[in-house]
């Protein structure tokens, strides 16, 4: 008898948890497995956090990142909280460094709006009947982005928004929306790079907006 506990102690089997599909269930995962520089978390609205040991770089330095994916709708409120936020920290902020979301604010909500988000933003008015798509608006900053790297995100976001509102101007819009971009971009290339996406629809445009709102 003695034998036969301590053969049951040696190998006891792996823990099960219940499985509907399989009549016995599964072994229960052993929590020593997991990798502390990859964890991924589900919320109850979808919403996921994850650790992909990604890094970003800040100031020249490597720094470890987190990724946060939302549904467009989810997007669209997390970028009007941050633009809220961002009001109120001008007014009550007195640190030397300033507390302000709002090109986090904007770029969320524009790329909310250029998944077909159905809540779409009030946009600036346009001059004429061209629309320039979300999605169009969204490729441009990212070019930028690559681009122009001594233009900060706002200055990104304001150069878009103002040349697309440009191309909306019947009479001369495009010749000035250039001209806006070639004054703003250090080369020629960049200019004609984010210019063509401006001008050039999706072939199928997946959003309504015009854009962000101003």
């Amino acid at each position: 008898m003695k034998a036969a506990e301590g053969w049951c102690c040696e190998h006891r089997p792996p823990a099960l948890i219940p499985n509907p599909e399989l009549e016995g269930g599964n072994p229960m995962p052993d929590p020593t497995q997991l990798n502390p520089d990859r964890l991924r978390v589900a919320l109850d609205h979808g919403e996921v956090v994850e650790l992909d040991g990604g890094t970003l770089v800040l100031d020249g330095q490597q720094s470890p990142s987190v990724v946060l994916r939302l549904a467009p709708w989810r997007a669209r409120s997390v970028a009007r909280a941050l633009e809220e936020w961002s009001s109120l920290a001008r007014i009550f902020n007195r640190s030397t460094r300033p507390l302000n979301e709002l090109e986090l604010s904007r770029t969320l909500e524009l790329a909310a709006a250029a998944l077909g988000d159905g809540d779409q933003p009030v946009s600036r008015s346009a001059r004429g009947s061209r629309v320039i798509h979300n999605r169009q608006r969204l490729a441009a900053v990212a070019v930028l982005g690559e681009r122009e790297s001594q233009l900060s995100a706002v200055q990104r976001l304001a150069l878009v928004d103002a040349a697309a509102w440009w191309l909306s101007e019947p009479n001369g819009g495009e010749e000035l929306a250039y001209a806006l971009l070639a004054a703003t971009c250090s080369t020629e290339v960049s200019t004609e790079h984010v210019y063509l996406i401006l001008i050039t629809p999706p072939d199928q445009p997946d959003d309504h907006g015009e854009g962000t709102s101003s």
